[in-house]
This record gives structure tokens, C-alpha cells and sequence, in this order.
């Protein structure tokens, strides 16, 4: 990443003439790196084979003029016919010996020593008719053809620079005549126009590229001329029209105001009307609550009223047979087992009555006050649902907990419980309404440090063109009839404000519905907050 922005900055900063320079020189570099090796590996190829050539045809000139002086044995004459082949400057070493004894007859290598090598040695016989009498050994130098490739390598290096060094320097000047000047008048003719000096034509007389841009440049000057003279005309108009414009604005700011001001009014009524109707409606929630509960308890002090009579009854005949004498073992036998199943009786009525009052008690302050405190989620349902039994028992619905014990919430447990029951009531007033049998499910899984409540009942569930508005406050599809369009809209509320958490909803008419919420284990805001409805 650092080398792409490296390279963008170096490529931002090259000027065309830079990078002219760069594309001719790499042009030439890159052929002359290429050919020039390949053209002397070539030469050298050349040069070597005639060595060879020359080095084998040296050979045999040696073998056949020191054939006689080796056969009469004259190493005089042998020297001096060897000097022939000597005189070469290539030649390092002469040395001839005898067959078979293979002893050195001659040997002249006074050159070998000022010479570096490497050294490249070829032996032949030397014959006397067919007789093989002696042995030629002729060794050469490559001193010359290493100074002679070295002599091409620097030939051919300064002609490729001298080219390079022509080019740039014709390309130079072509360009600076050619390309740099005009652009340079062509950038002083465009900063001439941006500062809006636009009186004087711009002229460049060519056919080329640049030409065209000069007769773009003049066209824009031209345009922007007739743009300015009809900006002065505009300016004029709009000179004459302000002094009226700021009457009007000044007029039309105040009727804005008004407008803003009725809206603000209008706005605060709807919200105060709306606050009202929602504590309306949880009033209304915790009413029928109380008649639930005051039907249950009904039965229970009933029963209790019933047997603290009989065992009154038992008592007062118990007395009058003690204050006649007549009282036997048998009554108070049958008194003491009646006063036992009595007290059983009502322990029995007076703690259901007890739970009943505690179960209401804990609702009632939990959704009157909104306090928050640690609490299980399935205790508290299960407070409800006892709450709200009395009046599903008047349906033929039903309601079903499936509720892990172990997820407990730092939350608010009144708005929590009043998501549930505007939840069962929305599915007994709407989704289950006209069947003569539906059920309603409750279940919940703790997902990290959420928990995942889900709602849902096989009723007539939401048509689609429905479900979209069902959060919407003061919507309702039995208007006129007992809705009021807020059970939802205040669900929404609380599991978002209030909760922290999320509701969504999905439904196939036909099929039922299903609320899903999910909401944090811990509630946020401030733990000591005492109305978190209030706050939010």
C-alpha cells in the first residue's frame, strides 16, 4: 500500500517533458541492453571459431616444416623454421618432442610469461613419410581477442550513449519549440480567464492539437463573455426587485413563524393527549386487572365465610350442651374433627387468597410505579397469567408458558408485564376474536446477555397491507368498538425506550401470528432511575 502511494505521488509529479525524456530514453536503453550483448556474444562466437581455425592451420604448417630438422635431427634449423609460426603474437608456446622416447626436442615459450590467458593448447604428429617420428604442440593466447571484444563492448556502449545523448537533446528542442511554448501561452491565456480578463482574443496560429485547443480556449472566453453580460443584466433586475423581496420575506418569516408556533401548540396537545390516552390505557389494564381478581378471590373468602359459619354453628351447640350437663365424648369428639377440617379449610382458602392479593400486589406496584429491580422472568409471567386467568377462563382460548427458570433480568418488570398483557389482549381482541377454540404460546431463550421472548398464537393472524401500521399510534381495525390503537403503539414504546430491545412481527393470514422481542438481561439508563416512562 505505501509503495502504490509512493509511486501515485512520483507519476503525479512527472511533467510531460519528463516523461517524454523517460519513454525516448527507455526506448533506446532497453533495445541497445538487449542487442548489444546478443550482437558481441555473436562476434565473439566469430572471433573464436577463426581462432580455432587459425589455431589448427598453425598447427599443421608446424608438423610439416619441422618434419625434416626433427628426422636429421637439427634443433637449430628446427628453431629458426619455428619462428615462422612464432612471429604471431597469439602464440604462447612451441614445444616438440620425440617418438617414442617423447624427449623435448625444442620448446620457445619466452612469450607465455608476459601473457595472462587463458591458454588454449593443440598437438599433431609430425610424420617422415608414414613414420610418426615426433610430436607438435602449439599453445595459444586469448589475450588479443579478449582486448579485441573489450574494444567492441566500448564501441558499441558510446555509440548507444552518444545516440541517447543526440535524442534527448533533439527531443529537447523539438519539444520546448514545439510543445513546451505553446502550452506555457495556452496556461497564460487560461489564467488570463479564470481572473476574468476576457476582452482580448486568444490566438494561436496551427493545425495541430494545440491549434484546436486555442480555438476550445477562445470559445470558452467567448462564452463566458456573453455569460457575464447577462449576469450583469440579472444583477440589475435582482438590484431592482430587493427592495420589494425583503418586504416579502420579512412578511412570509413572520407567517412561518405564526405557522410554526400553531404546530409547536398543536403538537404538544397531541403528545399530551397521547401520554393521557396511554396512562388511560394502563389504568384501564390495571382496572380490569383489579375485577379478575376480585372474581377470584370471590370463591375462596366465600368458601371461608361459609365454613367460619358452620364451625360458629357447631360452637354454639357445643356450649349450650356443656351448660345442660348433657355434653357426652362423642360431641366433643365430633366437634374437634369438625373444628380440624374447618381450620384446614380455610388455611387452605385464606393462602390462595394471600397469593392471589401478593400476585396483584407485586403487578399492581410494578406497573404503577415502574421501578426497576432484579427479577425472573418466568415468576413474573406466571403472576400474570394467574392475574389474567379469571378472564381467559370466560374464553375458550388458552395460554401456555414455556420458560426456562434460570433467566434473570435487572430490568423493569411492570412495563415487561405490560407488554404481555397488551400482547394477550391483542391476540383475544383481534387474532383469536369469532373462534370458537385458539391457543396462545409463550416461550423464551437466553441468548448471551439477551433474552429472546417470543409470542404467538394460531389465530386469524395480520393481513399484509396491516401489518406495516400495527405500531402506529391511534390505529386499530375495531375502531369504534373498543380499540383504542395504542396497546401496540405503547409495546413498541416500552421495548425500545424503555427496555433497550427490539420487537419485531410475522404473520400468514390463516396461520397466526408471532411477536418476537428481544431485549438486554440488563435494562440500560441509570439503575436508580425511578420512572424510566417518564424519562423517555
Amino acid at each position: 500500500m505505501q509503495f502504490r502511494h509512493f509511486f501515485s505521488a512520483i507519476r503525479r509529479r512527472i511533467t510531460l517533458r519528463l516523461a517524454i525524456i523517460l519513454a525516448v530514453a527507455f526506448g533506446l536503453f532497453v533495445p541497445a541492453a538487449l542487442l548489444i550483448p546478443y550482437h558481441l556474444r555473436t562476434i565473439e562466437e566469430a572471433a573464436r571459431i577463426k581462432v580455432a581455425a587459425d589455431h589448427k592451420r598453425l598447427t599443421e604448417i608446424l608438423s610439416v616444416i619441422l618434419s625434416e630438422p626433427l628426422w636429421q635431427i637439427t634443433p637449430e634449423i628446427a628453431n629458426v623454421s619455428s619462428e615462422v609460426v612464432y612471429s604471431d603474437p597469439r602464440v604462447a608456446k612451441i614445444e616438440v618432442i620425440t617418438l617414442p622416447d617423447r624427449k623435448t626436442f625444442i620448446m620457445n615459450d619466452v612469450r607465455m610469461a608476459s601473457q595472462q590467458g587463458p591458454f588454449t593448447s593443440l598437438s599433431k604428429e609430425i610424420k617422415h613419410g608414414e613414420q610418426a617420428i615426433g610430436e607438435v604442440k602449439l599453445t595459444l593466447a586469448e589475450d588479443l581477442l579478449r582486448e579485441s571484444l573489450e574494444a567492441d563492448f566500448r564501441r558499441y556502449v558510446s555509440t548507444g550513449m552518444l545516440s541517447l545523448v543526440l535524442a534527448v537533446a533533439f527531443i529537447l528542442l523539438v519539444l520546448q519549440w514545439r510543445l513546451v511554448h505553446p502550452i506555457k501561452r495556452l496556461m497564460g491565456e487560461s489564467a488570463r480567464l479564470a481572473n476574468g480578463q476576457l476582452n482580448e482574443p486568444i490566438e494561436l496560429n496551427r493545425e495541430d492539437e494545440l491549434g484546436h485547443l486555442a480555438l476550445s480556449l477562445e470559445a470558452t472566453r467567448q462564452a463566458l463573455q456573453r455569460t457575464f453580460k447577462e449576469l450583469e443584466v440579472k444583477n440589475q433586475q435582482l438590484l431592482e426587485y430587493s427592495g420589494t423581496l425583503e418586504s416579502k420575506v420579512k412578511r412570509r418569516t413572520q407567517e412561518l413563524e405564526d405557522a410554526n408556533l400553531s404546530l409547536e401548540t398543536a403538537l404538544a396537545n397531541v403528545n399530551n393527549v397521547q401520554n393521557e390516552l396511554a396512562r388511560i390505557e394502563r389504568m384501564a389494564a390495571l382496572g380490569s386487572m383489579v375485577a379478575g381478581v376480585a372474581h377470584e378471590l370471590n370463591t375462596p373468602l366465600g368458601n371461608c365465610l361459609l365454613v367460619c359459619s358452620t364451625l360458629e354453628d357447631e360452637t354454639r351447640h357445643l356450649t349450650r350442651l356443656m351448660s345442660e350437663g348433657g355434653m357426652r365424648r362423642s360431641d366433643l369428639s365430633r366437634y374437634a374433627e369438625t373444628a380440624a377440617e374447618s381450620t384446614k379449610l380455610l388455611l387452605r382458602g385464606l393462602q390462595q387468597s394471600a397469593r392471589l392479593v401478593g400476585d396483584f400486589k407485586q403487578v399492581a406496584v410494578d406497573q404503577s410505579s415502574a421501578q426497576r429491580r432484579q427479577f425472573g422472568l418466568l415468576v413474573t409471567l406466571q403472576e400474570l397469567v394467574a392475574l389474567l386467568g379469571s378472564s381467559l377462563r370466560k374464553t375458550p382460548y388458552t395460554l401456555e408458558l414455556d420458560i426456562p427458570a434460570d433467566i434473570k433480568l435487572d430490568s423493569y418488570p411492570g412495563p415487561l408485564g405490560q407488554v404481555f398483557t397488551n400482547l394477550v389482549n391483542n391476540s383475544v381482541a383481534h387474532g383469536l376474536d369469532g373462534l370458537e377454540q385458539g391457543h396462545m404460546r409463550c416461550t423464551a431463550e437466553q441468548r448471551g446477555d439477551h433474552v429472546l421472548i417470543i409470542f404467538e398464537d394460531d389465530g386469524r393472524g395480520i393481513p399484509p397491507e396491516i401489518i406495516k401500521r400495527i405500531f402506529e399510534p391511534f390505529f386499530t381495525t375495531k375502531f369504534g368498538q373498543g380499540g383504542s390503537g395504542l396497546g401496540l403503539s405503547i409495546t413498541f414504546n416500552i421495548i425500545t425506550n424503555v427496555l433497550g430491545g427490539e420487537i419485531k412481527v410475522s404473520s400468514q393470514v390463516g396461520q397466526g401470528s408471532r411477536f418476537e422481542i428481544n431485549i438486554p438481561l440488563v435494562a440500560p439508563g441509570n439503575p436508580e432511575s425511578s420512572n424510566p416512562l417518564l424519562n423517555n
